[in-house]
């Protein structure tokens, strides 16, 4: 009988391990995979921003998030990290193992549950939960799920807590990248540039964000179309359409007087880009510049599963005590990380996330 049974291995379930541990719990962890922290070693491209320095507030879907992310800050996980050896730096805002390698941060969190003796349980999938809190054989007084989702080498594993009452809402990919029409695509595969980019839903605006914007064959990606696919994942809708203000920093008027000034757009964008506008505008400047100041990517949708960072969707957050992340319907019974209804912007968010409802829980069970 142990006191803590861990249903997934990404970073959510190792942090809430090794606090429980320290605190004389034993910890058992149960992962399909492999290996543990499979996740890690693919956030932020490999480099694991694991934390950001700007204010959580609106960076998240819900409300739920503050309370834990108030109780276990920045300053709280910084202290984690450097308790279990891990050195960290700030980047633009941004926090990052010292090293910049993902590899750094999860050496040292399995060092950690090494060390502290937690017991890790290899290729076993938790399928269902027995009276009494079994689970593969195993037997538990509490029971932790934090296995993320098929987004995160994880499992969309939230179906498990349903016989105790749990609503599971529809998981959406978020975070990834968009498949849009082809026109004002051609040729710009791998061009990036920044702008700021607004999502349109059967004609509604819906939100926008300035960052970069990647071209792909099929469609765009970058931090401003990943920030918006989360708005996107949240709603339903029949046409999506993406709008690019090329130049935000100058007005339309602006913007014309520039391209006047210059005789042209040649020296402002990507030769690619001023291709695209030239094919549909010719040499009328005030087209080129309607065209600079509202570039359109048609039939805006949600890219694959497997390009997400994170799904959309989850345990309805309702039914857990708001800082303690314990079940209201079943007593024992708690969940962390992203198999929750919870997901937030690029820049750290959803890891802060992670590891806050991880601290939380590890020391509550």
């Amino acid at each position: 009988m142990y006191d803590l049974l861990i249903i997934g291995g990404g970073i959510s379930a190792m942090v809430s391990a090794i606090i429980a541990k320290r605190r004389g719990k034993s910890v058992i962890m149960l992962e399909k995979n492999d290996k543990i922290g499979k996740k890690l070693l693919a956030t932020g491209n490999g480099k694991c921003n694991m934390a950001n320095i700007m204010p959580v507030e609106n960076k998240y879907n819900t409300d739920f998030v503050y309370p834990i992310l108030k109780q276990y800050s920045l300053e709280r996980q910084l202290s984690f990290y450097a308790s279990i050896g891990l050195l960290t730096k700030e980047v633009d805002s941004r926090y990052y193992p010292y090293s910049e390698q993902a590899s750094s941060v999860l050496n040292a969190l399995r060092e950690e549950l090494t060390k502290l003796g937690v017991e890790i349980v290899l290729n076993t999938e938790a399928k269902r939960i027995e009276k009494g809190f079994e689970v593969c054989g195993y037997r538990a007084k509490k029971v932790l799920l934090a296995t993320g989702s098929r987004a995160t080498f994880g499992a969309d594993s939230g179906y498990l807590y349903e016989k105790f009452g749990h609503l599971n809402s529809a998981l959406r990919p978020a975070l990834v990248p968009m498949l849009t029409a082809n026109d004002n695509l051609k040729g710009l595969r791998g061009v990036r540039l920044k702008a700021k980019v607004k999502l349109f839903a059967d004609n509604r605006f819906v939100g926008e964000c300035y960052d970069e914007v990647i071209f792909k064959d099929n469609g765009v990606s970058g931090t401003a179309i990943f920030n918006l696919s989360q708005k996107l994942a949240r709603i339903n809708y029949k046409n999506a359409r993406l709008t690019l203000d090329l130049m935000p920093e100058y007005t339309i008027d602006e913007c014309r007087d520039v391209v006047r000034k210059l005789d042209g757009i040649e020296g402002i964008f990507h030769k690619e880009i001023v291709n695209n506008i030239r094919r549909t505008t010719g040499n009328d400047i005030n087209k080129m510049v309607e065209k600079i100041k509202c570039y359109v990517l048609d039939n805006a949708k949600l890219g694959s599963v497997e390009l997400a960072q994170v799904m959309s969707g989850g345990l309805a957050v309702k039914d857990f005590d708001i800082l303690t992340l314990e079940s209201k319907l079943c007593k024992g019974l708690y969940a962390s990380g992203e198999v929750l209804d919870v997901d937030g912007e690029c820049g750290g968010y959803n890891v802060m996330w992670a590891v806050a409802s991880g601290m939380a829980v590890g020391e509550n069970v």
